[in-house]
């Protein structure tokens, strides 16, 4: 695989091996690209959060519905559509 870097890229790459950080410009794409892939991971676990805590916020509210399969169906759809979301980015 061939990639071209930005000029200000370049230099950041240049200065990580100069400084002894990494020892080549791939060792350099690597840790980068397995930091942007951990990143995304995060944010995707942090979004699961997020929508499980609304749910239950919507189990507890006693201006909701008061059938608990209405909330676990729900709850089933929208992680449904939170991965096919996350799987299509």
């Amino acid at each position: 695989m061939k990639i071209e870097l930005a000029p200000q890229l370049v230099k950041f790459v240049a200065a990580k091996i100069k400084n002894g950080d990494y020892v080549d410009a791939g060792e350099v794409i690597r840790a980068s690209l397995r930091r942007w892939k951990e990143q995304e991971e995060s944010h995707l676990r942090v979004d699961l959060d997020w929508v499980e805590q609304e749910i239950q916020d919507g189990l507890e509210s006693a201006d909701l519905p008061e059938t608990k399969t209405f909330w676990t169906d729900l709850r089933q759809e929208v992680h449904r559509e939170h991965k096919s979301d996350a799987a299509q980015q």
